[in-house]
């Protein structure tokens, strides 16, 4: 995907958007973003918040993994959205295993949330010219992982 970004979006209008149809992993955003990308849309925030998956600042969490059946911690840490504020990993765990709808909304509001954060902070990384330190930075936080002692 990035060799192809690196051809095409060089031949593209700047003056014009550039849109990337069903790229939505939060590294394909970033990269896309970084070769000159201006919209994406994808079914995958939602669709892993329906199975269980939710992004984080440390990377992908497969909440139904029995490590966190009984982990107090949110989903993410610096994360403000009501599935993070008001519910432990532990009781989204039990949700989601048990099949409850209510577990697949909060991880879904949780994903959407991310996303709109992710997006909002590459707008202003460009916005002040600090694009390459937020990718820097967005890699080190990704590639650290999500996996503590508890």
């Amino acid at each position: 995907m990035t060799r192809i970004l690196d051809v095409t979006t060089s031949v593209l209008p700047e003056n014009k958007p550039r849109y990337l149809m069903g790229v939505g992993k939060p590294i394909d955003l970033v990269a896309g973003v970084i070769r000159g990308v201006d919209m994406f849309d994808c079914v995958l925030p939602t669709r892993s918040g329906r199975t269980g998956q939710a992004f984080t600042r440390n990377g992908q969490v497969n909440i139904r993994n029995a490590r966190h059946s009984a982990d107090p911690r949110p989903l993410d840490e610096l994360c403000e959205c009501p599935a993070c504020n008001g519910f432990s990993r532990g009781y989204l765990h039990h949700l989601v295993k048990s099949g409850e709808i209510l577990g697949a909304m909060l991880l879904t509001w949780h994903n959407l949330h991310y996303y709109q954060e992710l997006m909002n902070g590459l707008r202003q990384a460009i916005s002040i010219n600090k694009l390459d330190n937020f990718v820097q930075s967005f890699m080190e936080m990704q590639t650290k992982g999500d996996i503590k002692a508890i």
